[in-house]
């Protein structure tokens, strides 16, 4: 949970979890007054402190398109699958981030004096969530339980929805009378059933060698043929679920200040 909470916050120097600057919430003009208001407090605070601090905030995400649209969906899986092995048949070239300004500062610093700064800067930034988000935290480990609990009552409020379990059980009799395999009804484990499925076939084929595009494209066919069933098993139940995910998830992400990475 812990590695998923960082990946979800991209807060690089705060927790060692690797990323850069600060986000800005869900990308809405709120949030990123938000964010930099957060920015300037931590930077104050360490100048108050004796510390050099460059505020930085990351641009907002462009809006995606409706992420339940059928028509939409049907387009991509027809094309990506599940998203599994058309990584390998269609790489995308790494993302890249303008760096973190503060990672300069630390990265010079050895000993004691780094030490100092990345306590003083975690406590800046403990005391600017409490300020700017009224967040009742006490410790960035306290911050990432309070994050965690979060991302797990998100999930139990999924698994237990009426509608999605209405939704969920017909879905799960389509698939099986597809020959899918389907070892649980639960909403959410439908929805990740089909990347699990060939992520499990794609680490089986990686233990035997390096896996090429040319190798991977029969598989990435029988994947879009899975993954197109699914879709059609499964259309009233994404229309429901695909929403219902979202609006939870970014009402986590204004409450505690941090955007899809």
């Amino acid at each position: 949970m812990r590695v998923l909470v960082c990946a979800l916050l991209g807060l690089a120097v705060l927790t060692g979890c690797g990323g850069n600057t600060t986000p800005a919430a869900d990308g809405g003009g709120a949030t990123v007054d938000k964010a930099r208001e957060r920015e300037n407090a931590i930077a104050t605070c360490m100048k108050q402190k004796g510390f050099p601090y460059t505020s930085s905030v990351s641009r907002p995400k462009k809006a995606d398109a409706d992420p339940a649209d059928y028509a939409a969906m049907k387009e991509a899986r027809g094309k990506y699958g599940f998203g599994v092995f058309s990584a390998v048949v269609y790489p995308k070239p790494p993302e890249t981030r303008a760096p973190d300004p503060n990672q300069a500062t630390i990265g010079g610093l050895s000993g004691a004096k780094r030490d100092a700064y990345l306590k003083t800067m975690n406590e800046c930034r403990v005391a600017a969530l409490r300020q700017v988000n009224g967040l009742k935290v006490t410790s960035v480990a306290d911050y990432q339980d309070q994050m965690s609990t979060e991302i797990e009552n998100i999930d139990k409020d999924l698994d237990s929805d009426p509608k999605l379990l209405e939704l969920a059980a017909p879905f799960a009799e389509c698939l099986k009378s597809k020959g899918e395999r389907v070892t649980s009804a639960k909403p959410l484990a439908l929805s990740a059933r089909g990347m699990e499925v060939w992520g499990e076939q794609a680490d089986r084929l990686g233990k035997a060698g390096t896996v090429t595009a040319e190798a991977a494209r029969p598989y990435l066919a029988k994947e879009i043929t899975s993954a197109l069933a699914d879709l059609e098993c499964g259309k009233d139940f994404y229309a429901a679920f695909i929403p219902l995910q979202k609006r939870l998830t970014n009402e986590a992400r204004v409450k505690y200040g941090f955007q899809e990475r």
